[in-house]
């Protein structure tokens, strides 16, 4: 078997070459599972062109970055399927860092089959008798799904527009849990030579152990639900932060006070729990100041200016090129590993603030001697 650095190599090399290629002007797999990819010879036609009328060519290349699939480490396992992500590079990783190229897929593969089976023939059914109601449920399955290692639970209601299409007829609930498990600290710090674990698919992995866990739980206590994996059929990060368990972070992920950036998640789906309410935790104030992980992410995929993404002003990480080097880089993981937040915790990083910037102006109990106080200008007010 190759070694990694080795198809790392190997896959540049092949990257380059299909770039350079001037004779194949198609973009497709062919049947030993090599993208051709050639300049987008009509994009200049399109952008002119006043029937179209394009306002924002940014914005519109944006909304279409992800189609065609792309260019990325072919898929090894199962060729002439671009949109199987499972790339050989995993496997030899899996087995330079653990020793067992499997290490990680056994716990997923099993998961994903439940799920499916679940969705397929209908999840186990819940006890007959119900042994509380839905306020404790929630208190009593949020501590049994911190004692299994989701470092952040919430519950908000599912926002359909944040599912992946072709995957609507799956979630059957309209309430969703969501279960952030946590990449430790100690193995991020080890990047980029992990030993012994990998900071994404530890926590990919802790999500595939415990999820069912938490939702047997649940049925056991009277209720109907539906596990969901973390493979991205329903986008997490804005249900997280509908949840109240964090903020968005400069490339889009949630960041929450307990763990940071280090987080990966999965779900539950249930018809009915009480929501948690969206919460401002000034996160953005500091992000404002910071932006490490735009200003170090090696792919250059994390925009320095926010821009109107469908309707909504954030930064739009661009997949294709993050996809690609975490694959090819070991996961990358670079804009978590220098994140404050996840190096640091919530507290210090807000501790860094200057005083006024630090008094957070949605809070409900606003301190008016303090605001009179900071707006004081040599004795004038």
């Amino acid at each position: 078997m190759k070694k990694y650095d080795e198809l790392a190599k190997e896959w540049r090399e092949r990257r380059k070459n299909m770039l350079l290629d001037k004779e194949n002007p198609i973009c497709n797999w062919d049947d030993t599972d090599i993208l051709f990819f050639r300049e987008n010879q009509g994009k200049k036609i399109t952008d002119d062109n006043p029937y179209v009328n394009i306002l924002d060519v940014e914005e519109f290349e944006l909304l279409l970055e992800n189609e065609p699939f792309p260019l990325s480490p072919p898929t090894m396992n199962n060729p002439g399927n671009p949109k199987n992500v499972t790339a050989e590079f995993f496997k030899v990783m899996h087995t330079e860092v653990t020793g067992d190229e499997m290490y990680y897929f056994k716990d997923q593969k099993i998961s994903i089959e439940r799920i499916m089976k679940e969705i397929k023939d209908g999840a186990p059914e819940p006890n007959p008798d119900k042994k509380m109601d839905l306020y404790e449920l929630k208190g009593e399955m949020k501590k049994y799904a911190v004692s299994l290692g989701f470092s952040s639970v919430g519950v908000t209601k599912v926002d359909r527009r944040y599912i992946s299409a072709g995957f609507e007829n799956e979630i059957s609930y309209d309430t969703i849990i969501l279960l952030g498990y946590e990449m430790p600290k100690e193995i991020i710090k080890n990047y980029p030579k992990p030993q012994g674990e990998l900071g994404a698919f530890y926590a990919y992995t802790g999500c595939a152990r415990n999820v069912h866990k938490v939702a047997d739980f649940i049925r056991d206590k009277g209720y109907q639900c539906q596990a969901r994996d973390w493979k991205g059929a329903i986008k997490y990060p804005p249900h997280a932060v509908n949840a109240g368990l964090g903020n968005y972070s400069t490339y889009g992920v949630c960041i929450t006070p307990e763990a940071g950036t280090r987080l990966k998640y999965c779900a539950i789906l249930i018809d009915e729990l009480p929501v948690d309410e969206p919460k401002d935790f000034n996160i953005e104030e500091f992000c404002s100041r910071c932006r490490m992980c735009q200003k170090s992410c090696p792919s250059k995929s994390i925009p320095k200016e926010e821009k109107m993404h469908k309707g909504i002003l954030k930064r739009q990480t661009r997949f294709s090129s993050c996809f690609e080097l975490m694959v090819t880089d070991r996961e990358c993981m670079k804009c978590v590993r220098v994140c404050p937040f996840s190096l640091f915790g919530y507290e210090k990083c807000m501790d860094t603030l200057p005083d006024y910037y630090r008094y957070n102006l949605a809070k409900e109990d606003l301190d008016i001697e303090f605001l009179r106080k900071e707006g004081e200008i040599d004795g004038e007010k």
